[in-house]
């Protein structure tokens, strides 16, 4: 058993050399520093595409981290004065396809400083990486219950995430349609137009948001700390401790054992077992006994998250699942297996002490990209999670460089995102 699981750690290793030198480019226009990008045609920093790319360098080569601080000086360098940054920046400027970055700037910044020994590059940023990362609370804000929220699903990066969708025409289609409703909605790739529509911007609030913000703000405070700003420390903390109890408070259905998004104008929650709603226990937000009944009702469960191929982006059980191939006109989060969501997944198995899961996790992702660079020279963004035949965006890099260390890092029970 450990022969067979070195063996394929070093297969992993060994096949997936070649992603390094495809994400790394050189400084050029608006992006003064050397950056990354998600490979292929892109030549664009993504936010989160390359937070986890660093974060993926960083926890095999901690020098690698220079990459992280480039990541966040080209977003403190591309700031408005209102601390609003664009999550794509080109070597043109700003790219407006995403309103506002995800809230990773700190965190990013802090794991960069901290494996390089060094924050003093952060004080003179200090005032910028304030304005950006409370941009947020006092644009995308729910003010009476101290929430987050997306300007749009497609900023929040899950681009088709029911947990942000509306369906109340859903049973009406069904009248209309008869038996043919199933099949009209595979074709057009999970989802009818008229049954599944976009919330108003602004107005959910995800677990996922919450949580990255919730991150966002530990990490300023620990990086205040270290800057000798001892009043921002204080501050960013509370914020921290607020939020923490802001979503167990209205994310946290107790019945269902599961976090929910809210649709901050009618106050209900969106009742969707998505990616994001296992978003609590990668920041370790969530309790012991909350994770444990999260990992054994849903996430380890096959009626629900867990597949053979790894865990799914939508529980099975919901009537939207599917695992249909689709770029345009967005990805698909509606239950094919993602790697990036999977070490998401693997992260919060590791917080709460669950090793034999995640190291099950990492098997099955490492062997089905293995699978896929064996079959096709290369690999996908996603996977159909009931055959695991690969399926949207061949020869995709990005977040899918994480897949080189998910064994070590869950044989190890290291969570190398930890703001700590």
């Amino acid at each position: 058993m450990k022969k067979d699981l070195s063996k394929l750690k070093l297969d992993v290793k060994k096949n997936m050399a070649y992603t390094k030198g495809a994400i790394k480019r050189r400084a050029k226009g608006a992006l003064k520093y050397d950056y990354l990008v998600p490979g292929g045609v892109y030549e664009e920093q993504w936010d989160w595409d390359a937070f986890f790319m660093g974060v993926a360098l960083t926890s095999e080569i901690p020098s690698e981290a220079i990459y992280l601080k480039n990541w966040a000086l080209n977003y403190i360098l591309n700031a408005h004065k209102d601390g609003k940054v664009a999550g794509c920046i080109t070597k043109d400027g700003d790219d407006p396809r995403l309103n506002h970055m995800k809230p990773f700037l700190a965190q990013g910044a802090y794991i960069a400083a901290k494996n390089l020994g060094d924050f003093s590059w952060l004080k003179p940023n200090w005032s910028t990486m304030k304005k950006v990362v409370m941009y947020r609370e006092k644009h995308l804000w729910d003010k009476k219950r101290g929430l987050a929220m997306w300007h749009d699903s497609m900023e929040s990066g899950a681009d088709n995430n029911v947990a942000g969708y509306r369906t109340e025409s859903l049973k009406g289609m069904e009248r209309e349609l008869g038996t043919k409703y199933d099949a009209l909605r595979k074709e057009r790739g999970g989802f009818i137009k008229e049954d599944v529509k976009d919330y108003p911007k602004g107005t959910i609030a995800f677990p996922d948001v919450n949580t990255y913000t919730y991150l966002e703000y530990k990490a300023m405070s620990l990086i205040a700390k270290q800057i000798g700003k001892k009043k921002d420390a204080e501050i960013f903390a509370e914020k921290a401790k607020v939020l923490k109890k802001n979503i167990e408070t209205y994310l946290w259905n107790k019945e269902d054992e599961i976090y929910y998004s809210l649709n901050t104008k009618t106050g209900q929650q969106i009742k969707h077992i998505s990616f994001s709603s296992f978003h609590p226990m990668f920041a370790g937000i969530t309790s012991q006994k909350q994770a444990d009944a999260m990992i054994s009702r849903y996430l380890m469960n096959p009626k629900h998250m867990l597949s053979k191929f790894g865990a799914r982006t939508l529980s099975k059980q919901d009537t939207h699942y599917n695992n249909v191939n689709m770029l345009k006109p967005h990805s698909n989060w509606q239950g094919p297996v993602w790697p990036i969501a999977n070490n998401i997944y693997m992260f919060g198995l590791i917080n709460y002490g669950h090793q034999e899961e995640a190291l099950e996790l990492a098997k099955r992702i490492s062997k089905l990209v293995l699978s896929d660079i064996d079959k096709t020279g290369g690999m996908h963004e996603n996977y159909d999670a009931e055959t695991g035949e690969p399926l949207a965006a061949p020869n995709f890099v990005s977040w899918n460089v994480l897949v080189v260390t998910m064994i070590e890092n869950a044989e190890e029970m290291r969570n190398p995102f930890r703001i700590s």
